[in-house]
């Protein structure tokens, strides 16, 4: 039986009462995750995260993933003569390096932008608890609208409408963790909505481990990055093939032969 079929089997007990389960009498919502955890190691192209739950009747369902806080730059090209240049950095700090907007049907639909915005459910409101540095000329930059740009153009910021709902009260939705994704504790946050209002909300960790090499390399470069950046340095010339050199540069082959006879 696929984790799929065994997911919705266990939702249909719980809808039939049979299990007897203390959840808040206010809430009415379940959730559950496949799986929790997600290894990366060498060769590790991606993982689907499936997510799955029950409404206490029928609504709307809206889920966010958001990884760790992460620090990015931004450059603006400038022109000097001919030539374009990059200008200063601005530096975005507390946004999340992964952000996923799951919902069953447009978020405009669901409920009102002041409660999305309210609850975190919108890239602006989640942009606007960010920190910029880089100079007094950022103080008003309009950088979020690039940000948000480069960030969905890396497939690291995603609003879809990929929660389906079955019955009227069952939920299921499946999203993928990108080959370059941020490492650490992630967060998953289920929001149920009935007739715009948001009525329950569950949160779960989804926790993305480097596991193999990769944990060994990132601890030592975490460390000690000194001694990990000689190290590599020296195992990246030691690993050269010894003709390389004469071979790809015509100008040393013509200096091997006036000067080494």
């Amino acid at each position: 039986m696929t984790i799929v079929r065994r997911a919705f089997v266990w939702l249909s007990v719980l809808c039939c009462g049979t299990w007897m389960i203390s959840v808040p009498a206010n809430a009415g919502l379940l959730t559950g995750l496949a799986n929790n955890r997600v290894d990366v190691s060498t060769g590790f192209t991606g993982r689907h995260v499936f997510v799955y739950g029950s409404m206490p009747q029928a609504g709307d369902i809206i889920i966010r993933v958001s990884s760790p806080d992460e620090q990015a730059a931004l450059s603006r090209d400038k022109k000097a003569g001919p030539f374009w240049i990059n200008g200063r950095k601005l530096i975005v700090k507390d946004v999340p390096g992964l952000m996923y907007l799951l919902s069953n049907r447009p978020l405009k639909e669901i409920a009102p932008h002041s409660v999305l915005s309210r609850n975190g459910l919108t890239f602006r409101s989640t942009l606007a608890k960010a920190q910029i540095s880089g100079g007094p000329e950022f103080k008003y930059h309009p950088w979020k609208r690039p940000f948000d740009v480069l960030k969905r153009s890396q497939g690291l910021f995603r609003q879809q409408q990929t929660v389906h709902i079955t019955g009227g009260r069952l939920f299921s939705a499946s999203f993928p963790l990108p080959a370059e994704l941020p490492i650490g504790p992630y967060r998953l946050d289920v929001f149920y909505f009935h007739n715009g209002k948001l009525m329950a909300h569950e949160s779960h960790a989804l926790q993305v481990t480097e596991v193999g090499i990769e944990h060994w390399l990132s601890g030592i470069a975490a460390s000690d990055p000194w001694t990990f950046g000689v190290s590599f340095t020296l195992l990246a010339m030691a690993r050269r093939p010894a003709q390389e050199l004469p071979h790809k540069s015509p100008t040393v082959r013509a200096m091997c032969r006036d000067r080494c006879g």
